[in-house]
């Protein structure tokens, strides 16, 4: 007990000297902080100001020559001025101590530069002019190339009345705004629109390293003052920095300050760390005067502690709902409890007068249980047994089935055994219970099961009949108008050759083979329900396939206004090039055939990728259909068009094909008119 409480004296008190030192802590660097936001606020405003003295004494520089009338008559093309420019671009370059003049062309192209070789890039060149156009007056621009110093540019357009001729670009040397003072630590960092840094004052954060490390900015730590006062830091290279950002609106930069915490927090540490250190020294002061309070009175109150104990054991002996048995290593019981008691129905005489073995069944001489009972000397190492399913006897004679766990119990430097019983009649009764209904269950599920499938059977039977009744029925119907036009001209045939009349008979054998031509068309549909399923999709070219189908029906689409856009990263898809094309023609004509009555047909096919699947869309301007149809409309033998023009089944044999290639195909109506088919297949790159 006083090991006991020492540990928990001990432990409190560490926890009160570190509650000390982080509070202190705490504490102490809040008030730095403020401190150290409050400074920083004032020297980073102060740079502010500075940096927009610095550039502003730039911004009439490229006025001093666009107001120059010479330079206008050098663009118009006085080539003579071209020296007296140059030298004048070269002068102003020395005294406005800049890091270049340029002359551009309206279109961006370098006439006049003070440098013998020009550092403005195509590319900047390109931008300048391009914001001169879009702004229509004075502008600057910001580049940075990884590696090198950013290149900023002032730049106004040169007028020959209100047409903007030329251009004149003053390069200016941004080491200007970072040579100023800052303290040991301190950075000053500039980002552009796009969030890029350009520009650090540190060569250890440059900016080139933030865009190495960073997307955009490192992920700020906020922290709230005892003010209210929000401050974000920056965990940068092992280093905490104090940030401060802000947009200048007019060059469209954003500015960001950072302070070294480090020395603040050295200094926070060291000053929590010596209060937690006085901390310790009182708290030992007072854990001495407290031990020695408490010595005096330890004997009392673990001696009231052990009697207290031993009633309330006892008690929870008692009142426990399992029965306990407390035997030594002979099989003697020492110490039973009252549900025990009630359990095997034993008087205070019985117990006495018996051994713990009688209490279980007898009639099984290879119980474990009753060995390890009868021989708990010999197997005192097997003597841990837990939840073990058991009979128990009551003294009457009668069984009942019991959980039976047993433990070593040291006591007084003796070893008993701690014997734990619990009845389990209801949970055996309810086992049983539950095994007869799990039965009864079992084989209602079975009955059930053979009625499902005797009806699904029937249901399979019965859907194969009405299948083949529709494709019977439809067959009979569009083959009987040719069979009738076929024996009619067949008769006539007979008439006319009886008469030698040949041009006649010709013409009437034209149709003969124009009709069987047509029910060869039908007849061929329905053979393509019967061909090989395709085993495994291999990459085929979707652009091939498009072509060979746009060639096909190009006598079709003269009418049509016909839009293919394709991505150019689509090249193959998983498929085959028979089925493929057979689906891209399938869906072509169905577009050129619901277009037909339009006057202005249109149909646009686009292709694009989409997490490694390839989605096709054919998409016309034609009828459509109502929203019933789209239900039925991949289904063989559904058709709109007229008897005697198909069958209804190119839909359906485009649907097989497409499922065949592992793809699927949706049909919706567009929003205004015709309608649009998805046909969504795995890209070849995705394998």
């Amino acid at each position: 007990m006083m090991n006991n409480n020492r540990y928990w004296l001990f432990l409190f008190s560490c926890l009160i000297i570190g509650l000390v030192q982080v509070t202190t802590k705490n504490g102490i660097s809040q008030w730095k902080l403020e401190q150290a936001q409050r400074y920083a606020e004032q020297r980073f405003l102060g740079y502010i100001a500075e940096a927009r003295r610095t550039l502003k004494r730039f911004y009439y520089l490229p006025y001093l020559v666009t107001n120059d009338e010479t330079t206008v008559r050098f663009i118009d093309g006085e080539d003579r001025l071209e020296k007296r420019i140059k030298k004048q671009l070269i002068q102003l370059d020395k005294a406005a101590n800049t890091k270049g003049w340029y002359l551009l062309s309206d279109t961006g192209d370098l006439l006049v530069s003070s440098v013998e070789r020009s550092k403005l890039s195509k590319k900047n060149a390109g931008t300048i002019v391009s914001k001169i156009h879009q702004q229509g007056g004075a502008i600057s621009v910001v580049t940075k190339n990884k590696g090198v110093t950013p290149d900023y540019f002032i730049a106004a357009p040169v007028y020959r009345a209100s047409d903007v001729v030329g251009i004149v670009a003053v390069q200016i040397d941004l080491s200007l705004l970072t040579d100023q003072w800052f303290a040991d630590g301190e950075a000053v960092l500039f980002q552009n629109p796009r969030e890029q840094f350009f520009l650090s004052s540190d060569h250890k954060l440059s900016a080139d390293w933030f865009n190495d490390t960073f997307n955009s900015q490192p992920t700020a730590t906020k922290r709230e003052l005892y003010d209210q006062t929000h401050i974000r830091v920056w965990r940068l290279q092992g280093k905490d920095y104090l940030i401060q950002s802000i947009k200048l609106d007019d060059l469209n930069w954003r500015l960001t300050y950072l302070t070294p915490l480090t020395s603040l927090n050295q200094t926070t540490n060291w000053i929590s760390w010596s209060v937690a250190v006085g901390c310790l020294f009182i708290m030992l002061l007072l854990i001495i005067l407290y031990q020695r309070r408490q010595k005096k009175l330890s004997n009392l109150r673990i001696q009231k502690l052990i009697e207290e104990s031993e009633k309330r054991l006892s008690g929870m002996i008692n009142k426990t709902h399992v029965g306990l048995v407390l035997i030594d290593k002979h099989g003697h019981i020492h110490d039973i409890n009252l549900m025990a008691k009630n359990y095997f129905c034993l008087s205070d005489s019985m117990i006495s007068n018996i051994k713990a073995w009688q209490l279980f069944e007898a009639g099984n001489p290879n119980s474990t249980t009753l060995q390890l009972l009868k021989n708990l000397e010999q197997h005192q190492e097997l003597a841990e047994i837990t939840s073990v399913e058991t009979m128990a006897r009551r003294s009457d004679g009668s069984y009942f089935p019991v959980l039976f766990s047993i433990s070593s119990f040291p006591w007084h430097a003796t070893t008993y055994y701690l014997c734990t019983v619990i009845d389990i009649s209801k949970r055996k009764k309810a086992e049983i219970a539950v095994q007869e209904a799990n039965k009864t269950l079992q084989l209602r599920v079975e009955e059930r099961t053979q009625d499902l499938k005797d009806a699904q059977q029937e249901l399979v039977e019965s859907s194969k009949l009405a299948a083949l009744g529709r494709m019977s029925s439809a067959i009979t119907h569009e083959l009987n108008q040719p069979l009738t036009g076929l024996k009619t001209l067949l008769s006539s045939n007979q008439l006319l050759m009886e008469r030698g009349e040949t041009k006649m008979l010709k013409a009437n054998m034209d149709l003969v083979m124009s009709l069987i031509d047509r029910m060869a068309n039908m007849t061929s549909q329905l053979k393509s329900f019967a061909f090989q399923r395709l085993e495994k999709p291999y990459p085929v070219s979707l652009t091939d396939a498009l072509q060979e189908t746009l060639r096909i029906h190009q006598a079709e689409l003269e009418r049509v206004d016909i839009r293919v856009r394709v991505a150019s990263n689509i090249s193959m898809v998983m498929g085959e090039e028979a089925r493929l094309r057979q689906v891209l023609g399938n869906l072509l004509s169905n577009a050129i055939d619901a277009t037909q009555n339009q006057k202005t047909a249109t149909i646009v096919i686009s292709a694009h990728t989409e997490q490694e699947r390839v989605i096709i869309k054919v998409q016309d301007n034609g009828c459509g259909v109502s929203e019933d149809q789209l239900e039925t409309i991949f289904e063989p033998f559904h058709t709109n068009k007229k008897m005697g023009e198909g069958l209804g089944l190119g839909l359906a044999i485009t649907a097989n094909n497409v499922r065949d290639m592992q793809g699927y195909l949706i049909a919706k109506n567009n929003p205004e008119q015709g309608m649009t088919f998805t046909l969504t297949l795995k890209s070849a790159d995705s394998e």
